[in-house]
């Protein structure tokens, strides 16, 4: 561009000054070409020449209204995050100023530091000579000038960025990369707008677990045999996903499946399905390490204050957009890890989904879903001691013995369509039965001296719903009621194949069975389950039990069925 010559920097400032370029449509649009130029052109305006002339119109900034609003957006818009440090500092400080004189240009400010935080090409980083700036620098000059017009705008945080970061949030289809940038940018802005803390996490968690329902979305589309494969691989019954990249890569990797197929069309749909989980794997990954820094490292009887908000946050979070979902696999796991770090949080956590699953104003679908997760966790949470694991199960079989006493009038038969509350409560008592019958045992001393071991108090109210005319061995999972029979049967607490028999031979007609959904089933993501190995149970076989059919009495996870009580090289009665 020869004709930019003639304006050089002391004759830019000064016609600025004077006001030269308002009214003049030639000078006008002398400006906008500057700071529109390809810097990689031979006569385009120097770094130099810029700053003087952002500096220059720092002082008639007051004038920059509505009518130059195109000069504006090529400012806006201009490479500067690659120029010098000098030049840096001098724009930041144009947009304090214009944002300060204008409100209405904060949006447009705010959209293009947001635009930063996804994934950013090498290239953005070099200028013609110019030093090569790094990613993190490029970053830290978006956040140093994000968080320095906010200093002088403080209502833009909840008016204009909240709205913005949730526009440029990435699409669940985008790469891995984009996600873990923008999901490392935002919680980066949380430190200088903590305000934003409670909605951002809210967001980001809502956008996790849009990533997580996806996969279980995509898998279910594909055909039997490659979805049963790949359901295999999630649920940890085959070896796990090759692991193809860390969380700190720059590049995306991709991954070839192990597996061939003949379909092109499903190679694409398993090479995508693959590359959600390593996405959503990764991200979080930098959750647990995010939530990592204020709760306890080790397990803790006495949380520091900011450890009680996080978990109070964190359990918001799991009632309002985890709770409610219904296919996820993995996010849920930030509250099992989380629920472990304190008695004081397991406690909370556990009288919170108590409460929602023996709630009879709430759906019965969200009480089946609290009564899933109350028996995943009582059943997984290796830090849970025997005493909360009986206090929990107490107060569910009273429940089943209160609603046995006072409902049994009005059954005429099994019908989960109406008992489904009562019917989750069974099977989430059979389920941590399976897990945990070592704690429900207890040495009881009697008059004499002599110690006996006894089953916990109230487990006999689980006897007496199971034979009571609700008849849940006929609604409840068939994996779930077959585990617990055999367990039950050698342990010699109860003997369930008589009632199992005849509900085979009667049939009865009913609106069908309980979902067999455990959300803590096996955690098979490869890079983040080092943050729940400590704290997860597996599943301990029953010494001297032998199983007669392995097939039919696996309680692993399963596509048809949705994972049920053991580990992939476990049967349930080993």
């Amino acid at each position: 561009m020869p004709w930019l010559a003639p304006l050089r920097p002391s004759i830019s400032a000064r016609f600025i000054a004077d006001n030269g370029w308002q009214g003049n449509s030639a000078n006008y649009q002398v400006l906008r070409l500057k700071f529109s130029a390809d810097p990689s052109e031979e006569d385009a305006p120097s770094s130099q020449e810029l700053q003087m002339t952002i500096t220059a119109l720092s002082q008639k900034v007051s004038q920059l209204n509505g009518s130059c609003s195109t000069l504006v957006q090529d400012i806006v818009e201009c490479q500067w995050v690659a120029r010098s440090s000098v030049f840096v500092s001098a724009y930041v400080r144009f947009l304090g100023n214009l944002v300060s004189a204008h409100s209405s240009y904060m949006g447009m400010v705010t959209r293009m530091l947001v635009g930063f935080f996804g994934y950013l090409p090498s290239s953005l980083g070099k200028l013609p000579n110019h030093d090569q700036v790094s990613r993190a620098m490029i970053r830290a000059r978006v956040h140093y000038a994000l968080q320095f017009i906010l200093d002088l705008v403080p209502t833009a945080i909840f008016s204009t960025l909240f709205p913005s970061l949730v526009a440029e949030f990435p699409h669940k289809s985008d790469k891995k990369q984009a996600h873990i940038n923008y999901l490392q940018n935002v919680l980066k802005v949380i430190e200088y707008a903590p305000a934003l803390q409670n909605r951002l996490l809210a967001m980001i968690t809502d956008r996790v677990i849009k990533v997580d329902v996806e996969i279980q979305v995509n898998v279910e589309d594909l055909e039997d045999e490659e979805g049963e494969e790949l359901e295999a691989e999630l649920t940890g019954n085959i070896p796990q996903l090759k692991d193809t990249s860390t969380i700190i890569e720059e590049d995306d990797d991709e991954s070839d499946g192990d597996v061939e197929y003949d379909d092109d069309e499903d190679i694409d749909a398993i090479t995508n399905i693959r590359e959600t989980v390593d996405k959503l794997d990764s991200m979080l990954y930098i959750l647990f390490e995010y939530y990592s820094k204020t709760l306890p490292t080790k397990y803790s009887h006495e949380p520091k204050p900011n450890a009680m908000d996080t978990f109070e946050l964190m359990l918001r979070t799991f009632d309002n957009t985890i709770l409610p979902t219904h296919r996820s696999r993995f996010t849920q796991f930030l509250l099992f890890w989380a629920a472990q770090k304190s008695p004081e949080f397991t406690n909370h956590f556990c009288v919170s989904i108590i409460e929602k699953a023996l709630d009879n104003t709430r759906p019965q679908k969200a009480r089946q879903a609290a009564a899933a997760y109350i028996a995943s966790f009582v059943a997984r949470a290796k830090t849970m001691s025997k005493t909360d694991v009986r206090v929990v199960v107490r107060l569910l079989c009273r429940y089943l013995g209160l609603f046995v006493d006072e409902r049994s009038h009005e059954c005429h038969g099994p019908d989960v369509s109406r008992w489904g509350g009562f019917y989750s409560i069974v099977q989430a008592v059979m389920y941590i039965f399976c897990f945990r019958w070592r704690d429900l045992k207890e040495d009881e001393e009697d008059e004499f001296g002599i110690v006996e071991e006894k089953w916990t108090s109230g487990l006999d109210n689980l006897c007496k719903a199971v034979l009571s005319k609700f008849n849940p061995l006929k609604v409840c999972a068939p994996t779930v009621v077959e585990t617990f029979a055999k367990i039950a049967a050698h342990l010699q607490f109860m003997f369930c194949f008589s009632v199992i028999e005849q509900n085979k031979r009667a049939g009865f007609a009913n609106d069908g069975e309980l979902e067999s959904y455990f959300p803590f089933d096996p955690y098979t993501l490869k890079k983040s389950k080092v943050w729940i190995e400590d704290y997860y149970i597996e599943w301990q076989p029953v010494e001297g039990l032998e199983d007669d059919d392995e097939d039919s009495s696996d309680v692993d996870n399963d596509a048809d069925e949705a994972d049920e009580l053991d580990e992939d090289e476990s049967d349930v009665s080993r």
